[in-house]
């Protein structure tokens, strides 16, 4: 089974799993990001390790400190099917692209023959992020449990 995790928002300590698992892509519409473009499809971005997690939320909280966050732990279900980007056409100068890489998470997003696919982190390319499609029939199987809340930044990645 493969493990990830995501730090991400979480006003309850103990709120209805199934509903937070819903939620988790709605942040993903309103904007664009490195592997989709904005629109009515949900991804959810997890990392491959806690500290990664850390890492991409700093990045994309632009210097503010995020409220009501959770670091969260999705297990995926057995033999849930997962892809990999390089398998998917992802050049090797991709990190100057972000037009290529949202059209391969938007292409994977639109087939939906995965429930994941491995993506190369751009804060630090020797880590991975999953991209989960929750139109995926596997997706409502994940496991999903609330690790830490209230995520507390440590004050000195400011």
């Amino acid at each position: 089974m493969i493990t990830v995790w995501r730090i991400g928002y979480c006003p309850q300590r103990v709120p209805p799993m199934a509903d937070l698992l819903q939620s988790l892509g709605f942040g993903s519409t309103l904007g664009n990001g490195r592997w989709h473009t904005q629109g009515p499809r949900q991804v959810v971005y997890c990392g491959d390790s806690r500290a990664l997690c850390q890492l991409e939320k700093r990045v994309h909280a632009n210097g503010a400190q995020p409220k009501d966050q959770a670091l969260m732990r999705l297990v995926l279900p057995k033999g849930a099917p997962v892809q990999e980007a390089a398998s998917l056409g992802l050049p090797a100068n991709w990190r100057a692209h972000d037009a290529i890489t949202q059209r391969i998470g938007d292409a994977w997003l639109a087939a939906a023959t995965a429930l994941g696919l491995w993506v190369p982190s751009y804060v630090e390319p020797g880590d991975q992020l999953l991209l989960l499609n929750p139109l995926h029939p596997s997706f409502p199987a994940i496991d999903l449990a609330i690790e830490r809340h209230p995520f507390v930044f440590d004050p000195r990645l400011l």
